[in-house]
Order: structure tokens, then sequence, then C-alpha cells
């Protein structure tokens, strides 16, 4: 792949990031997009929780860009992209804001960065499924970023329910 193929490679992305939030969420997801670019390694904290918290309130606080603005800072940096992911930060029927997540080759220790420097970048698109969800369940696609009522709810029901297991083994 090359510069060429970087808009395409997102919008196969956007595609399936959209496709999978269909049909793993209940959320209405707006067809206006806007996008945020993020460095992987701005996010700080020592498990995922910690990373989650801190990549809410960085993410919260950059500008919105239009997918021509989001591709022309990708472009200047496609040299140095080993991985691309995008996720969606929030979504409601206004807006869908998604996240374009990269980790750069420059990243890595000088052995590796050698054996990957001329690789292309990989594109993915993914959601995080909270703990509680259920194979076939669907879930609020803005759990991460907030979440609300409907997701305090199943967090309390999923450690009601992790609880009594516990008990249970307890007893035993």
């Amino acid at each position: 792949m090359n510069r060429e193929g970087l808009k395409d490679s997102i919008n196969i992305c956007i595609t399936n990031l959209l496709q999978l939030a269909e049909i793993n969420c209940w959320n209405a997801i707006s067809p206006k997009l806007f996008f945020i670019l993020s460095d992987f390694n701005e996010f700080e904290g020592s498990d995922f929780s910690e990373q989650r918290i801190s990549r809410n309130r960085i993410n919260n606080s950059k500008t919105l860009l239009t997918l021509d603005l989001a591709l022309e800072i990708l472009q200047k940096e496609f040299d140095d992209l080993y991985d691309v992911t995008l996720y969606i930060f929030r979504a409601n029927t206004g807006e869908t804001i998604i996240e374009i997540q990269y980790y750069r080759k420059s990243n890595f220790d000088a052995d590796y960065f050698a054996v990957v420097k001329d690789n292309p970048p990989m594109f993915h698109s993914k959601i995080a499924m909270p703990v509680y969800a259920w194979e076939g369940e669907k879930f609020d696609v803005n759990w991460e970023s907030g979440g609300g009522i409907h997701h305090e709810w199943k967090i309390f029901l999923w450690r009601n329910f992790l609880y009594r297991l516990k008990i249970k083994k307890f007893k035993r």
C-alpha cells in the first residue's frame, strides 16, 4: 500500500466500524461523522480502566476534524505509521465521533524498527465490549465515554452476579 491507498483503507475501516456498531450496539449511529486523531502513546495508565479514563479526558479536549483534514494529517505521518485503528469515541443521533488511533514505527526499539520500517501500515476497526455484554447481546456504544444510566445499571447487575458466584464458591 502507498500513500494514495490511505483514503481507501480509512474508508473501508469506517464502513466496517459502522457495520460493527450496527450489529453489536443498540444506539442510533449518525451518518454525520467527525474525527479525532490519537497517538497510542499519549494515554497513560497502568491498566485498562486508567487508560480509558485518560483517553476520555484527553479526547474530550480535542478539536473535531473532517475526514479530509484527518487524512491530510495522516498523510504527513504515513511513513511512520505501523498500526491504525478506528474506534467510535462517541455516537448519538446528531453526530458520530470516530477516533483514529495510530501506533508509530518509531516507538519500537531499534531492532524491531529495522524489521518493520518498510512495512505498510495495518488498518483495523474495533468496538470495545463492556464486561457485562454476553454474546449476541447489544450494548451501548458510548459505554467507554460515560455510558449513562443504562451502563451503570448493567455494571451493577454484573458485579452482583460476580459477588453471588464468589459466595457460592466460598460455601463449597
